[in-house]
């Protein structure tokens, strides 16, 4: 019998100390394998982290749906990777991918859950409800919402089918929560093996340039809706909102959010957003948020609502008006964040849509709105180049708007410089 055997590395983790690399545990997984059996061998591994062992069980699952055998050779003394598998439930991986009510039964501070139907994300989420009691009530809703939210793109989106044996099998998402009570701390990852989100998108719009760009772009407002299923991406079922308030409210709690797909991976924190192409590959989608709880909270859940949707209001609007003006339109916030501060993203973003804009001749509607810092370095790496090609045109074929008095006058600066 032809096998091969996959060991997992010591120190199996998506985090080294504070710096997050997603591409060494990405790098275990081929999926162009050819073989009757694989051996997972965790014996060697004593350091790893929950959520990059909540995707090997998709991985796995990907591998028996090619008919691959599946064998696992653990640690002797039952101790790293080998005690965390067992402390999920994901010893059940293959009754829970075959049968259809079975799901994982895991340690309940470290509980790993196939969602396979709506059932399975209220589990979810009492599951979160349990570790906030005690919080201000105005912090479970809004907790409650921004994971629903999640879970719901991933119900709706995140499936695999695959014929298994002699029938056709959905090979469902999975969430996974580390709850340390101590810290007050949450982490969670909800991942799949679905389309990503790229070719998701592009049965809509036009192609992107790379994966990274279609994740930006399904964080806007009325972008990554849910599509119809008798014609699926004909029409959409909803205004494609919740991604983009999910993403937001999650930046006002001071979360770490990381949205991977494909090699695609965009960083949202809580001062700004930012991205890279990776070496390796996710097949399909994960969402990796790390959240620490606060007790002292005064925010309500109407009000960010109602915020974020007045924005996003606003926002489609001015993206509609420019799409009619034939302008180019740029929200910073939604690519570079609330503080806008990474220079070299400004310079690259410059070359690959600012540039080829200005000599289309499009005029530029570039938008500060929720935009807190935006120094002069960034603007200057934004504005002055494009601004020295078109010369004085610049004040008719640029428009800032939204933009807070002191960038306002950074740009007027930039302009007055290079003109």
């Amino acid at each position: 019998m032809n096998k091969q055997i996959i060991k997992i590395p010591d120190g199996y983790s998506f985090q080294n100390y504070d710096v997050y690399n997603f591409e060494p545990a990405l790098a275990v997984y081929n999926w162009e394998i050819v073989a009757e059996k694989v051996v997972i061998d965790m014996s060697h591994c004593f350091h790893a982290n929950y959520q990059s062992l909540a995707l090997l069980t998709l991985y796995i699952w990907y591998l028996n749906s090619q008919g691959i055998q599946i064998e696992f050779s653990f640690s002797h003394k039952n101790e790293g990777a080998s005690k965390m598998w067992h402390l999920m439930g994901a010893t059940s991986w293959y009754q829970v991918l075959t049968k259809s009510y079975q799901n994982f039964k895991g340690h309940d501070c470290k509980p790993l859950i196939a969602i396979k139907n709506q059932q399975d994300c209220n589990t979810a989420l009492l599951k979160i409800e349990s570790y906030t009691k005690g919080f201000h009530v105005e912090y479970e809703k809004i907790l409650r919402y921004v994971i629903s939210e999640l879970l719901y793109n991933t119900l709706e989106h995140g499936f695999f089918c695959q014929k298994i044996g002699n029938e056709e099998k959905r090979i469902s998402s999975i969430i996974q929560l580390k709850w340390s009570q101590n810290k007050q701390e949450l982490r969670l990852i909800i991942a799949d093996l679905g389309i990503g989100i790229k070719k998701h998108l592009e049965a809509t719009y036009q192609p992107f340039e790379n994966h990274y760009s279609a994740i930006r772009y399904a964080i806007q407002p009325q972008v990554s809706g849910t599509f119809g299923i008798n014609e699926p991406y004909k029409t959409k079922d909803n205004a494609g909102v919740g991604l983009y308030i999910a993403s937001n409210i999650l930046q006002r709690l001071n979360a770490d959010m990381h949205i991977i797909s494909g090699d695609g991976w965009v960083h949202i924190s809580p001062r700004q957003i930012t991205n890279r192409t990776m070496n390796t590959t996710w097949r399909g989608t994960f969402v990796l948020v790390n959240l620490s709880l606060e007790k002292d909270f005064s925010l309500s859940l109407h009000a960010l609502m109602s915020e974020f949707r007045e924005a996003a209001i606003q926002q489609i609007s001015r993206r509609k008006q420019a799409d009619e003006q034939e302008k180019f339109y740029l929200s910073i916030e939604n690519y570079f964040g609330r503080y806008a501060e990474d220079k070299e993203a400004a310079l690259k973003y410059r070359d690959k849509k600012l540039i080829p804009a200005v000599n289309k001749g499009q005029p530029l509607l570039i938008d500060f709105d929720n935009v807190i810092s935006a120094p002069h370095s960034f603007l200057s790496g934004l504005l002055a180049t494009p601004i020295k090609l078109l010369g004085l045109k610049a004040y008719k074929k640029i428009k800032i708007v939204n933009a807070a008095p002191e960038i306002r006058e950074t740009v007027d600066y930039i302009l007055d410089e290079n003109t």
